[in-house]
């Protein structure tokens, strides 16, 4: 065992409160790094973001969790799970590392790394940001490489928000608001974040895929996030229709199945996504 992971195991222990060795963390040849928490098995996929010309820019990082008895869980059924035996923080926590340490070993330097924080923690937990800031800095990875998607819901608690928002921003991080477009989103909630990107709900793209009208309102979406210096993604492209209605937008990034789907860091050796062939 190498200094380096014994110091990483003992950063944990003081920092996180969490054990690797509690967790039996294994480096897998098919999943990459995994481990247990709650009789569940979790693991990292990750899904490319790409400018509209093919180039990646990032990728998201996503759970996979699995019961022994029951099967795959979807990433709410695990943190239902988590939450349920009052230790989600701990879970979160532990979830985030194990993407990060998949994503330093495999990807290049300069990517972004897409997070997804569980919307239950954004009002219980003080001081966003700042004890993972620790960790990234352990792997060399700047706080700004590092985006942080937070959901648009029609519940949150606007202030907390505003407040975990402003704690992530002042420590360099990126922030995305995810799921813009469906029934509870509100653009006068998002401009007020002043997030980074936004991230469209998948939802849009289908219904501009097949509506000229469709398609024109999503343009006028994305000129207007423009206007206030944030980003669009347009994700859960899935044709090349939607592939060439996204683009036409003027949205800035991309993302979804029709470009690559989300892998295994194992899978991802030597292997191009379709954005990256097409721009090649």
């Amino acid at each position: 065992m190498s200094n380096q992971y014994l110091y990483l195991k003992l950063l944990l222990r003081n920092i996180l409160l969490l054990d690797l060795d509690e967790y039996a963390l294994t480096d897998t040849r098919e999943h990459g790094l995994v481990c247990n928490f709650l009789g569940m098995k979790l693991a990292s996929v990750f899904q490319p973001v790409l400018r509209p010309d093919g180039k990646v820019v990032g990728r998201e990082a996503l759970l996979r969790a699995g019961l022994r008895e029951h099967g795959e869980l979807t990433p709410d059924g695990a943190f239902e799970k988590a939450e349920q035996a009052n230790r989600l923080v701990q879970f979160d926590r532990l979830v985030r590392i194990i993407h990060l340490m998949n994503h330093a070993s495999s990807f290049a330097e300069y990517e972004l790394l897409f997070l997804n924080v569980h919307s239950h923690l954004l009002g219980s937990v003080s001081d966003h940001g700042r004890t993972f800031e620790r960790i990234l800095h352990f792997y060399s990875v700047p706080t700004t490489h590092v985006v942080i998607e937070i959901k648009d819901t029609a519940n949150a608690d606007e202030a907390a928000l505003a407040d975990a928002v402003s704690n992530y921003r002042s420590l360099g991080y990126c922030i995305a608001v995810d799921d813009f477009g469906v029934a509870h989103s509100s653009l006068e909630r998002v401009l007020k974040l002043k997030p980074d990107i936004v991230k469209l709900d998948g939802a849009l793209i289908q219904a501009a895929g097949h509506s000229r009208s469709a398609a024109d309102s999503l343009g006028q979406l994305v000129k207007r996030f423009h206007k206030a210096g944030i980003q669009v993604a347009v994700k859960g492209i899935e044709t090349d229709r939607q592939m060439e209605v996204a683009r036409s937008s003027g949205a800035d990034l991309l993302q979804g199945f029709h470009l690559a789907r989300p892998v295994f860091v194992a899978a991802t050796r030597g292997q191009l996504c379709r954005g990256e062939r097409l721009a090649a």
